[in-house]
């Protein structure tokens, strides 16, 4: 039988087995999308190092993202690697195809931004308000705090277990795509994590405190949509007088006020449930101007002492 590429891809997504659905339905549509456009087609004698390069500079000229560039080179590789292991390909050395990344201006809240927003939140409390000043306070991503359930919450140490994160994937029904809301495991190993809780926080949580399969934003044993705490996000930002930055500046600015406090990094990193202190100093911390003169006058004082 002549293999072409798709056949290939089909194999190598089909051994990956035990994977999260969402990255499972990620690798599939952009292989069905993307790269069997391009590459699919092509008998496995067809496919050199020279064709897969060219394809990806074009890629590279397109308007994709670079998270979706990204995730192609990753896919091209890897189903490479595996066709030539299981002898279906000689083997192509493409170590060196890799894609720069492009640094993007990162926006945080200013201190008296942040002020704002936590007075406006302490004001008549409820659960949504509590969430959302623990993603101020802790970094939680969207989707681990919709997955918060009541037994996730250790009053006795102040702290908190994120174990689920909860997320819309698309699946395809009569032709048709849908999104469906699920509950899964953190992206990885070192999300699953033990996260300290101010205690002005955990005090407000006692009031509410339900049943240990609630789920926190729901009230009840039901899933809560991401979208709808990112709705309750923007109204928040709206109502302080504040211009919208996306849900996920929170974490942004966790993560520079935790530097500006002297947190040092390797904490800093297993709280945000980040595998190395390098991703945390490349993704996350992002000095202030104001950090930066308090450097640079702490660079002059030891100079002169």
């Amino acid at each position: 039988m002549a293999y072409k590429y798709k056949d290939i891809l089909k194999l190598w997504l089909k051994q990956k087995g035990d994977i999260k659905i969402q990255s499972q339905l990620r690798y599939e549509g952009i292989i069905s999308k993307y790269i069997n456009n391009y590459l699919g087609n092509l008998y496995l004698n067809e496919l050199n190092k020279e064709i897969i390069i060219k394809t990806i500079n074009e890629y590279k000229d397109s308007n994709l993202s670079l998270s979706v560039i990204k995730t192609i080179i990753y896919i091209i590789k890897a189903s490479t690697k595996f066709a030539c292991e299981e002898h279906y390909i000689d083997y192509i050395n493409l170590n060196d195809l890799k894609v720069k990344n492009n640094l993007k201006t990162i926006y945080i809240f200013s201190k008296d931004e942040q002020n704002i927003l936590v007075n406006y939140l302490k004001t008549n409390i409820n659960i949504r308000k509590i969430c959302l000043l623990l993603c101020m306070y802790t970094g939680l991503r969207i989707g681990e705090v919709c997955g918060l359930k009541w037994e996730d919450i250790d009053f006795y140490n102040n702290s908190l277990e994120v174990k689920r994160t909860i997320a819309r994937i698309k699946n395809k029904s009569n032709g048709k795509t849908r999104t469906t809301l699920i509950a899964s495991t953190p992206k990885s190993d070192t999300s699953k994590r033990t996260v300290p809780v101010p205690k002005f926080i955990m005090e407000y949580l006692k009031v509410l405190v339900k049943d240990n399969d609630y789920y926190l934003l729901s009230g009840s044993n039901k899933l809560y949509d991401p979208r709808y705490f990112e709705e309750f996000y923007r109204g928040v930002i709206k109502k302080c007088n504040l211009n919208y930055i996306n849900f996920h500046t929170l974490r942004h600015t966790f993560a520079t006020r935790a530097i500006e406090a002297k947190m040092d990094i390797k904490t800093l990193s297993e709280i945000l449930g980040h595998s190395s202190i390098e991703i945390t100093l490349k993704l996350y911390v992002h000095p202030s101007f104001e950090l930066k003169k308090q450097a640079i006058e702490n660079l002059a004082e030891f100079i002169a002492s």
